[in-house]
Formats: structure tokens, C-alpha cells, sequence
């Protein structure tokens, strides 16, 4: 069940910050760059960042620290359309059952 609230909270977040870059004004990304979008996706790499240590903190609770990012990291190679962070809960959830 935590599994399942902890993969819906990371889509929330996930579909905020698509529609906040989804909602800019076009003329904005072609002739300058818009301050704001570029702080917020300074915030979105650090949240991320934090999330993912998150996961290896967890993980290194079990043992399976290393287990779990070398899983993630073979997964995005596999897979480059992955994000890093569906990356590290996917191998979270394969090897803490």
C-alpha cells in the first residue's frame, strides 16, 4: 500500500510540473528564456535529486542500497524514455518485497 501512495505522490508531482510547463506562452521559449520555468526546473532537479536519495536511504535500510541503484541504473540504460526517478522506485520495489 505505501508503495502505491508513494508512486501516486510522485505522478502528482510529476503532472504539476507538466502542466506548468505545458501552460507557458510559446513566444516565451523561442525568443527568451523565461526565469521562473528555469528556477523551477532547478527546484524540479533537486526534488528529484532528494527523492531518489530518499529511495537508497530506505533501501539501505533493507541492505540493498547498491542493489537498487545499480538495478535503476541498468533499467535507464534499457530504457532511456524511463525517468530517473520511475528508475529508482521500480528497483525499489523489485528488490524491497
Amino acid at each position: 500500500m505505501e508503495e502505491k501512495s508513494e508512486q501516486l505522490k510522485l505522478t502528482k508531482e510529476r503532472w504539476n510540473w507538466l502542466r506548468r510547463l505545458i501552460g507557458r506562452n510559446i513566444i516565451d521559449s523561442f525568443q527568451k528564456t523565461n526565469q521562473k520555468n528555469v528556477e523551477d526546473q532547478k527546484e524540479k532537479t533537486i526534488s528529484e535529486a532528494e527523492q531518489i536519495e530518499e529511495i537508497l536511504e530506505e533501501a539501505n535500510a533493507y541492505g540493498l542500497r547498491g542493489e537498487v541503484d545499480e538495478w535503476a541504473k541498468k533499467k535507464m540504460k534499457k530504457n532511456p524514455m524511463l525517468s530517473e526517478i520511475d528508475a529508482y522506485v521500480l528497483a525499489y520495489q523489485e528488490w524491497v518485497k
